[in-house]
């Protein structure tokens, strides 16, 4: 076992902090910040009733981060677990739910599920991201099947109102044969706008097998038609081809999968600035994924193939100054199958359809009081019909500004296409959509000036009709019922531009009711915390860490859940800005040479150092 934090670990960490010297206090006020995924429209943070963390753009920028994965692991209630090698697929847990439990969405369309229910957001780059905003808790109301834990909803850059044409080019290279490029561009021409971005990504890797070549390229593209009506357009494609030895155990070195995705959605927005916004949306997506050189069963050489169609009416009615009403409607069809190479034969081929109707409600009752309340029905062509629905109530004291809030919702997941198909151990007459109540009621204090904020938060989910993966083969097995409930707590102090800091601390029980044993992969302790450090106006700094205590899983040569190991990772960046185009970066990625595995079996990377440039035109 590792200590849960040595003396030289925490020496880290109070030498960072030791050097800082007090300035002019910079006031924030994250509370006003506007975000639109707790509601689908945009709404003062803090007026949502839900907790909801936003990832901006100069975070992404300061932490250097990536890929999605590496931005996630800084928000409360979020578990993330990777086979330790970039590219492959990452389990992400929203307050002790599945992966397939989270929605996935690009400016506010869906991403739509794999075979096993869950995404690639492993294979999401930032270049182009403006910020991402995640929501904890039941979403069913608004965003249907698979929003039982939250929803993710990562929203790109926009070229409207830059008058003059931006672009950017960087290459970094580093540790593991490690080489990366990208170029985007974003800017408005008359009536057209658009933000372009494609990048490219090779690493050789630490173990065997396990490289990886990746591209992504993504394309937003609007025209204002008039001041009323606007027409975008998004576009994105990638290709991800990784190695995957597996476990240590079974270290095989012809493992390969290669996966590509493209979609393009266009969106139509009539809004006449005063009383009454429309929008629709369509989306068609493609996925295939190829795996090749498997010999070790259950481990089969197939090709999935995947196409998702969604449409999205929506209308928002602003009645009154003080209350507005939400409504729409959506359809999406989905065809998934799979051809077994190894068995010359087409062993999964699944179709459904989901049509959804939802209502919202948001209204200040009172100065300061917001009630939010939704309802939502959903009709599947595989599964019962579901009705879902959700009550939020915030308030802000005047006098000290501290904001209460209180959530209820409930939601569901349906069975993915690989818990239903007899392939894998699915039974389609067993297995039922996965329920759920979920509760929260926090408190958010600002002070010194709204420099300071604290907040805690604490929330329940009562399960029933869900399921565990064990080994060897993985197979569904349901549980019947479950329950989650932790705390989240957060400190965010921004006492000058110089200088943020970020701490949050979840703690987390979630517990399997029907056999009385604790759910794996799920850590009653996750610590996340960020320092910036601004010493000179063209340097920064910035040092994370992730701490994460408590932990239970599955080991390859046992079919009984351990304890693992805890662990804590360091991130160091910096970023010097030589002139006003030129800029060079580095970072650090396992800091201190942690040797863990988020997945028992599959070892992290061990310190790496990357440096490159970044030149804007």
């Amino acid at each position: 076992m590792y200590l849960p934090l040595s003396r030289g670990r925490a020496s880290v960490l109070l030498f960072a902090l030791s050097g800082l010297q007090a300035a002019e206090p910079a006031s924030t006020n994250e509370l006003a910040e506007t975000v639109v995924t707790a509601t689908k429209t945009e709404t003062e943070r803090w007026h949502t009733a839900s907790s909801v963390t936003v990832i901006s753009r100069q975070q992404i920028e300061d932490g250097q981060f990536r890929l999605l994965p590496e931005a996630l692991r800084q928000v409360p209630g979020l578990t993330l677990a990777t086979p330790g090698i970039p590219g492959t697929v990452t389990t992400v847990m929203s307050r002790g739910t599945t992966t397939k439990d989270t929605a996935l969405l690009i400016d506010g369309r869906p991403v739509p599920n794999n075979l096993a229910g869950s995404f690639n957001l492993e294979s999401m780059a930032l270049d182009n991201v403006e910020r991402i905003e995640v929501l904890r808790g039941p979403a069913a109301s608004l965003y249907g099947g698979r929003s039982l834990g939250g929803v993710i909803n990562i929203i790109t850059r926009s070229g409207k109102g830059v008058e003059t044409p931006q672009g950017t080019v960087y290459a970094e290279t580093g540790s593991y044969g490690t080489f990366r490029e990208g170029l985007s561009t974003l800017g408005s021409a008359g009536m057209l706008d658009w933000s372009l971005e494609g990048s490219r990504a090779d690493m050789q890797g630490q173990r065997q097998n396990t490289q990886l070549q990746q591209n992504n390229a993504a394309g937003r593209f609007g025209i204002t038609l008039s001041e009323a009506l606007r027409f975008d357009l998004d576009t994105r494609y990638f290709t991800t081809g990784i190695g995957t030895p597996r476990d240590t155990g079974t270290n095989d070195p012809n493992d390969h999968v290669f996966s590509e995705f493209w979609s393009i959605s266009p969106r139509l927005v009539y809004d006449d600035g005063h009383r009454w916004r429309h929008s629709l949306t369509y989306s068609h997506t493609q996925f295939r994924q190829v795996a090749t050189g498997f010999t070790t069963p259950p481990q089969v050489n197939n090709r999935v193939s995947a196409r998702t169609d969604w449409l999205e009416y929506q209308s928002t009615l602003r009645l009154t100054e003080k209350w507005s009403l939400t409504a729409g409607a959506w359809l999406q069809d989905q065809t998934i199958s799979r051809y077994n190479d190894t068995a010359g034969r087409l062993d999964i081929d699944e179709n459904q359809t989901n049509l959804a109707l939802f209502l919202q409600s948001q209204a200040e009752v009172l100065p300061g009081l917001h009630l939010t309340g939704g309802l939502r029905f959903d009709s599947y062509s595989d599964f019962e019909d579901l009705l879902t629905w959700r009550g939020g109530i915030s308030y802000r004291v005047p006098i000290t500004q501290t904001v209460l809030h209180v959530n209820y919702g409930t939601a569901f997941t349906p069975p993915s296409p690989q818990d239903i198909t007899p392939v894998f151990g699915g039974n389609p007459a067993l297995l039922q959509p996965e329920r759920s109540r979920g509760w929260e009621i926090g408190i958010e204090q600002p002070m010194l000036k709204n420099t300071l904020h604290l907040a805690i938060t604490g929330f329940r989910n009562d399960l029933r009709d869900t399921y565990q993966y064990p080994p060897p083969f993985f197979i569904p097995q349901a549980i019947g019922e479950a329950t989650t409930y932790g705390i989240e707590s957060s400190l965010a102090w921004t006492p000058c531009r110089e200088f943020a800091f970020h701490l949050s601390h979840t703690w987390l029980h979630a517990y399997d009711d029907t056999n009385m044993a604790r759910l794996v992969r799920r850590p009653q302790h996750t610590i996340a915390a960020n320092m910036t450090l601004q010493p000179h106006r063209d340097v920064s700094l910035s040092l994370g860490a992730n701490w994460v205590l408590g932990r239970e899983d599955f080991y390859p040569t046992s079919f009984a859940p351990e304890d693992v190991e805890d662990y804590l990772a360091l991130r160091l960046s910096a970023n010097w800005r030589l002139s006003k185009r030129f800029e060079l970066f580095a970072r650090i990625e396992n800091l201190l040479g942690e040797k863990y595995a988020e997945i028992p079996g599959f070892p992290a990377m061990s310190t790496g150092a990357y440096a490159g440039f970044k030149l804007r035109f």
